[in-house]
């Protein structure tokens, strides 16, 4: 199947949702300096559920607000318009996401992956492009969302790709994508975030985050967020996995060097990430593989890499 047919059928199908206009509305008023907070107050109000999961986020230990917030108004002040935008964006996000779970897709084991990648990708952007933070955080939470796509749109062809995307499913699950379907979910969840409206550099970002160095985008900003996203979408396929632990440090150190980072960087990163992926789990309601296997072999792999240990292949 060619590249084109695959987009007009998934285009033609209604697998992609479109974004609730109370997201949308926000999204665009938030991008104003001057953004009016009563405006953005008497916008989230109409939606009675967004308003008290915003609260709920905002009380958040995530986000190390020491007191009580009590309203939406006082919740902005606190995070600023910024922080709120990605919030109801994350949360529409993961309901829509959610409507398009089918039965070849562990959502489970999705999510496990995709918040995995998003706090990673965020820690990374951190140390090499803090001012996209946000941008690495919603870009590796939905980077995988093509998948979901895909499977919904056109299940019977997907279902074998779909054998792949599992706990110990096959590492070349990826290439099965092309070889079926002619597209790559990157290219999929990058047709999505376009649909949502979602910044030009986060989509081609999603776009190109399996891609080989030579076919990065032009912007050095989206080359530099897929480098990002693909490496952290690497090292969270390991930690699902029951991994050995050499394997898992070679992986580790080609998802470093491809975004020119030490092994310590990852060392911190990793140190407390299974609590806060529980913990973003929770804030965001979404179920995720409960696995001690994660657990250990985070443990093991911290060690690994403290101790210098090389690659298998070195």
């Amino acid at each position: 199947m060619m590249q084109h047919e695959t987009l007009d059928i998934i285009k033609r199908s209604a697998s992609i949702p479109s974004m609730p206009l109370v997201a949308t509305r926000c999204y665009e008023m938030t991008q104003n300096s001057n953004c009016d907070y009563n405006q953005l107050v008497e916008l989230l109000s109409t939606d009675p559920g967004i308003a008290a999961g915003v609260l709920r986020l905002a009380n958040s230990p995530l986000f190390g607000v020491t007191r009580q917030v009590s309203s939406l108004k006082h919740a902005i002040a606190l995070l600023g318009v910024k922080r709120i935008r990605e919030l109801v964006l994350a949360r529409y996000l993961v309901q829509k996401t959610e409507e398009m779970a089918c039965e070849h897709i562990d959502i489970s084991y999705y999510w496990r992956l995709s918040v995995t990648t998003a706090i990673l990708s965020s820690k990374f952007a951190d140390a090499l492009l803090p001012q996209r933070r946000d941008e690495a955080f919603m870009g590796g939470l939905l980077a995988d969302v093509g998948v979901l796509v895909l499977a919904k749109a056109m299940p019977d062809e997907y279902a074998q790709v779909a054998k792949g995307y599992q706990p110990h499913g096959t590492e070349d699950w990826r290439h099965g994508e092309y070889n079926l379907m002619g597209v790559g979910h990157g290219e999929v969840s990058a047709l999505v975030l376009e649909q949502w409206n979602l910044p030009e550099t986060m989509c081609d970002a999603v776009q190109h985050h399996h891609a080989d160095l030579a076919d990065l985008p032009e912007s050095k900003d989206a080359a530099l967020l897929a480098r990002i996203i693909g490496s952290t979408s690497d090292i969270a396929r390991v930690l699902a996995e029951t991994t050995p632990i050499d394997r898992a440090v070679d992986v580790c150190q080609s998802a470093m060097d491809r975004v020119e980072l030490d092994l310590k960087v990852l060392v911190r990163a990793l140190e407390g990430i299974d609590d806060e992926i529980s913990k973003m789990a929770e804030l965001l309601q979404v179920d995720i593989l409960n696995s001690r296997v994660f657990s250990v072999l985070c443990a093991e792999l911290i060690k690994a890499l403290k101790a210098g240990k090389q690659p298998a292949n070195a």
